[in-house]
């Protein structure tokens, strides 16, 4: 996860107060939805945690291949973890 507990913390309080200022949520206990929001925050962010891994199951079958044919691997990491994301619903 590219985020620790208290970025979410921070990241989670700060979407709160947005919303509550622009009145685009009420709510009777601020805290509660902030927790909320950090598990969902966490939630979504383990996701993407699990699909780079599947991503690098599928490249790590195909090493041998992408090196043979000088294509770069970051590139078609991103390549495969878009597609990946897309056949599974997943916004990144």
């Amino acid at each position: 996860m590219r985020l620790n507990k208290l970025q979410i913390e921070h990241l989670a309080f700060h979407i709160v107060k947005g919303l509550l200022k622009d009145n685009a949520v009420i709510t009777e206990d601020r805290e509660k939805l902030v927790r909320q929001v950090e598990d969902l925050v966490t939630r979504e962010l383990e996701k993407e945690d699990i699909l780079d891994e599947q991503v690098k199951e599928i490249l790590k079958d195909k090493l041998e291949e992408i090196r043979s044919t000088n294509v770069d691997y970051y590139e078609m990491f991103k390549m495969v973890k878009s597609k990946l994301a897309q056949k599974e619903n997943i916004v990144i």
